[in-house]
């Protein structure tokens, strides 16, 4: 089992975590995508990228910067405080 060290719980189990989608800003105009091309349908290239993570027996949200490909963690911060670039 994989073991995460996050802020303010320690070392967790990734079993207590979801994964709830990538930290990327809205763009302000589409284009000729639709929304739902938007949401659904960008690319999933391996890649270095901070995500959302949701706890779910405390229920706090989490930022983690993590590569895609090899699935290594270079940051954890708790939702609303600064990650460190």
């Amino acid at each position: 089992m994989k073991y995460i060290d996050f802020p303010n719980l320690g070392c967790r189990p990734s079993t207590e975590f979801v994964v709830a989608g990538i930290v990327d800003p809205e763009p302000t105009e589409l284009n000729d995508t639709s929304p739902g091309e938007w949401v659904f349908n960008r690319d999933s290239l391996p890649m270095r990228r901070t995500e959302w993570w949701y706890h779910t027996p405390t229920q706090l949200w989490f930022l983690v910067e993590r590569d895609t490909a090899s699935d290594e963690i270079f940051d954890v911060s708790l939702a609303g405080d600064t990650m460190d670039g």
